[in-house]
């Protein structure tokens, strides 16, 4: 058998895979970036569009605890929450740079937690929600990178920054009409604590401390130079910027989570900012061991959301708006 013919099947077999890569992603792509609500949508959105007077960056805690509606009400002030459930700083720091690329606020708000700049690697793969726009976005690469050194290679298939996407596109296709509309971004969360659940919690989280007090976990540089640099991309463009620790259930929880370091090295860098305000609300009385305020041990649920983002619009505008 000659060299041709020994070949011409393994290269015909290369012919229709890659022939199959292109027309099944083509077919995500155009799906994907065709949603009109979900997490998907909001991500473009603020990815693509998102133009407001303040934008709010954040995990899940940015998402359920920030109403866009009430803070423009209060401040006269647009307002886009770009949060996303289980995403954290490295993603919070991707998102404003492609933001401030095409928009400048008047104000940033990052809620974050302490624990976000401990070593987590689950921070860095969640960046996969970042690989469909990644074509059109090419400076989001360097972040994509975080979850492997081959991520760029593999963009070059169609359908790998949609494969983690199918199940959730599916979803939204087949049942549409139960996918909830966001309001800018916001998204709460309904249902009540109980105290014994409360009280439980509690519980829990001091027989957790006992057993590791003793154990000196040390912030991750990385995570620290995301922050910094989410600090110096506003700073660079002289937005007023507030750095949030929104309400807690417990009182100061991050002391019983062993994060006291993260949290006093949040206050620090802050402090080395002239533009950025830091505002810790996880010991506000009208919030701790309140669970008629909270959906989980997480997160406010809708009335104390709505509580909090009253509090919050009010801080804005009485010590910001003039100044913004």
């Amino acid at each position: 058998m000659s060299l041709a013919k020994f070949l011409i099947k393994p290269a015909c077999f290369l012919v229709v895979l890659i022939s199959l890569d292109y027309l099944v992603g083509t077919g995500l792509r155009k799906i994907y970036f065709s949603q009109q609500v979900g997490q998907f949508s909001q991500t473009t959105y603020a990815v693509d569009s998102a133009r407001h007077d303040i934008m709010i960056y954040g995990s899940s805690r940015a998402v359920r605890h920030y109403s866009p509606s009430i803070i423009s009400k209060i401040t006269g002030l647009t307002c886009y929450d770009s949060g996303r459930d289980g995403l954290m700083i490295p993603y919070s720091t991707a998102m404003e740079e492609i933001s401030l690329s095409r928009h400048t606020p008047k104000l940033i708000i990052l809620d974050i937690s302490p624990r976000e700049l401990g070593i987590d690697q689950s921070k860095y793969d969640k960046l996969s929600i970042l690989l469909p726009y990644c074509n059109k976005h090419p400076e989001l690469i360097k972040y994509v990178q975080e979850i492997s050194p081959f991520e760029p290679y593999k963009l070059l298939s169609q359908t790998y920054p949609f494969n983690s996407s199918v199940f959730i596109l599916a979803t939204n296709v087949l049942f549409a009409k139960t996918v909830k509309k966001d309001d800018n971004g916001y998204l709460p969360l309904e249902g009540q604590m109980t105290k014994p659940e409360v009280d439980d919690y509690s519980l829990r989280m001091n027989k957790r401390y006992l057993k590791i007090k003793k154990r000196k976990d040390i912030p991750e540089e990385k995570a620290i130079r995301y922050f910094k640099t989410f600090l110096e991309n506003s700073t660079k463009r002289h937005v007023k910027t507030l750095v949030v620790i929104s309400p807690t259930v417990l009182r100061n929880p991050f002391y019983l989570d062993n994060q006291a370091v993260e949290k006093e090295l949040l206050v620090k860098l802050t402090q080395q900012y002239p533009n950025v305000t830091f505002l810790d609300y996880s010991s506000d009385p009208h919030f701790n061991f309140r669970p008629e305020k909270f959906s989980d041990v997480f997160h406010l649920n809708k009335q104390g959301a709505e509580e909090f983002s009253n509090s919050i619009a009010h801080y804005i505008k009485s010590k910001l708006v003039n100044k913004i």
